[in-house]
């Protein structure tokens, strides 16, 4: 049996709304999320948001702001940006590369610093006070293409940066979604089809990662 042009196009059209509609849903729980971890969404003059909750897995970053300190040594409380080189400034040890790791693994090796010449058996408290504000640019054909704050978390996946900019036009071709990123000081470029994750198999998942710039091209049928 044939089938006329016309009710392929209607389908495919109802097919688009009713993803846009659930990437929009996906937008507003990642948006509810982001005002829970930040504690007030205004940025500060240095662009930088405020958070007391830090997921276990968040890996520091350069900017972000942390607060050190050493169980009955209040005299080796530390504080500040981390560094461009990835470090920040300890009472006695000096220098502590930190970025990239979780809070953890940053007290770790601010213990493992001090426990090599100063102390016997160093308890060091670190959390992370404020963070740096990280983006991605959507492009395309979304409801709201431009430039998107991500929330101060770990693993936002594509589908949901599509909902934080309000899900996908009609005419959007999620086979074809292009993830443009630096990797290794070189770009490169990644073809997403967002369709095949909507069954949400977490194998297909593609996550995006900060500064990344994703184009939503237009179907041409």
């Amino acid at each position: 049996m044939n089938t006329h042009p016309s009710i392929l196009t209607a389908f495919s059209g109802c097919r688009t709304c009713v993803l846009s509609a659930a990437l929009f849903c996906l937008g507003l729980q990642v948006n509810l999320r982001a005002q829970q971890t930040f504690n007030d969404p205004a940025k500060t003059s240095s662009g930088i948001a405020q958070s007391n909750t830090v997921p276990p897995d968040y890996e520091m970053r350069e900017g972000d702001t942390v607060q050190v300190t050493v169980f009955n040594e209040p005299e080796l409380s530390a504080g500040g940006r981390i560094r461009k080189d990835g470090t920040i400034q300890c009472p006695l040890i000096g220098s502590v590369r930190i970025k990239g790791l979780s809070q953890a693994a940053a007290a770790r090796a601010i213990e493992d610093a001090y426990r090599e010449d100063y102390l016997v058996h160093p308890e060091v408290n670190l959390f992370v006070s404020q963070f740096t504000v990280q983006r991605v640019t959507i492009l395309g054909q979304v409801q709201r293409p431009g430039s998107h704050e991500l929330p101060a978390e770990k693993n936002l996946t594509i589908l949901q940066v599509l909902g934080m900019a309000g899900g996908p036009t009609r005419v959007a071709n999620l086979k074809k979604v292009l993830v443009k990123r630096i990797k290794n000081g070189r770009e490169e470029v990644v073809k997403v089809d967002v369709n095949k994750m909507v069954s949400g198999e977490q194998s297909m998942m593609f996550y995006v990662q900060e500064d990344d710039v994703i184009t939503v091209p237009e179907s041409l049928f």
